[in-house]
Formats: C-alpha cells, sequence, structure tokens
C-alpha cells in the first residue's frame, strides 16, 4: 500500500463532495470564489511501522497574494500557500493526530473514520471557513496561541490581512497586539520593517 493507492480508493469519495485531485500539487481542492478549500492526505512508510495523515485548510487569494508581496517568497509560492492548515485531532479531540498502519485492513479502517469525519466535521468545517468573516475569527480566537501549522510573522500578516478586510472593528486591536509582539519575539530586522511595511498598507486601505 503506498499514497497513491490511498488517494485512488478516496477520489471518488472526495469527488461526490466536489472535490478534486491536483496531482502536481499532490492535494484534493474545492474552489470558492474567494478561494480554495483543500485538503491533504500523506502516507508515510517506514521499515517497522506507516502512517497516514490528513490535513484540511482554507486560501483566500486576495490574502496570500498580498502578504508575498512583503514577504520573502519563493516563484510560485504566493499561487500555492494556503491561509490556513488544520488537522481534523485540532477540529475533534476524538481523532488522532494519524493513523498507524501495520495491515491492509487498519488502511481501510482509518479511511472508513477519515470519510466519516469529514461528512460530520471536516466539510461543514471547510464550508464555514469560507466565509473569510469566520476564518478571521478563528485567527482572532487564536492570536495568544497562534496556529502550529505556521510560523509567527506568516500568522500575524494573515490575522491582520484578515482583520483590515473582513472586521475592521478588530483591526486595531490586532494591529497593536501583533505589533507588540512581533518586537518582544526578538524577530529579525528584515521581519519587523516587513511588518511595519506591511501595517503601513493596511492602513491606508479605505474601510
Amino acid at each position: 500500500m503506498i499514497q497513491s493507492d490511498v488517494i485512488e480508493l478516496h477520489q471518488e469519495f472526495f469527488r461526490d463532495f466536489g472535490f478534486e485531485y491536483d496531482s502536481a500539487e499532490k492535494l484534493f481542492y474545492k474552489s470558492f470564489p474567494q478561494g480554495n478549500q483543500v485538503i491533504y492526505l500523506n502516507f508515510s512508510e517506514y521499515s517497522d511501522i506507516n502512517y497516514l495523515e490528513y490535513s484540511l485548510g482554507i486560501r483566500i487569494h486576495q490574502v496570500e497574494q498580498l502578504i508575498h508581496e512583503f514577504l520573502p517568497t519563493v516563484m510560485d509560492y504566493a499561487d500555492k500557500s494556503i491561509t490556513l492548515i488544520q488537522t481534523p485531532d485540532k477540529i475533534s479531540k476524538k481523532l488522532p493526530p494519524r493513523y498507524i498502519i501495520e495491515t491492509e485492513a487498519q488502511v481501510q479502517e482509518a479511511m472508513e473514520k477519515a470519510e466519516n469525519f469529514f461528512k460530520t466535521l471536516g466539510f461543514p468545517w471547510l464550508d464555514t471557513m469560507i466565509d473569510p468573516f469566520n476564518l478571521e475569527k478563528e485567527f482572532t480566537a487564536r492570536k495568544d496561541k497562534p496556529f502550529q501549522s505556521q510560523n509567527f510573522v506568516y500568522n500575524a500578516f494573515r490575522s491582520v490581512a484578515l482583520s483590515r478586510f473582513y472586521s475592521s472593528d478588530d483591526y486595531p486591536v490586532l494591529r497593536q497586539f501583533y505589533l507588540e509582539k512581533i518586537k518582544e519575539k526578538d524577530m529579525t530586522p528584515f521581519s519587523i520593517a516587513a511588518f511595519l511595511k506591511f501595517l503601513d498598507y493596511l492602513d491606508k486601505v479605505p474601510a
């Protein structure tokens, strides 16, 4: 059993919910007007044990294109970056961060559990997060404990961008919060300068 096998076995299920598989980016995706919903699947094989992992996320095109005008980025990354990625265990504490796979039967069992998760919690979570207002609230609620899936600088840029465009009442508070934090954390002079330049840009965006 290898990753391509698991992906092929999942394709019909995800297609039924409107997701297509991008073989170049190795993800399932579903577009909406402001961006994409994405689902990653990773099957890791080792000599003594294997792991099957899932993650799901949201990309807001406006946010990703903008922040990468101010942050150093590799070519085309701004077209591929994801605004927020979560693992199923962050959405439901009843789920493991990854499935341990030792037999073919465990693959089938893990896939069934994963598909049940997506039908009951995963897809509804994604559908909630396609509203940038809800995504902004998710970032705001986690400002004191940034998401593990991204470093602090990216978290700060995305959070203030979302608040400026989709929840202007939160923007002044988050602006000051991250401005203080980015200095407290002894970030590189480049990161601080980039963030100050970014805030200056956002300050001038019409409300």
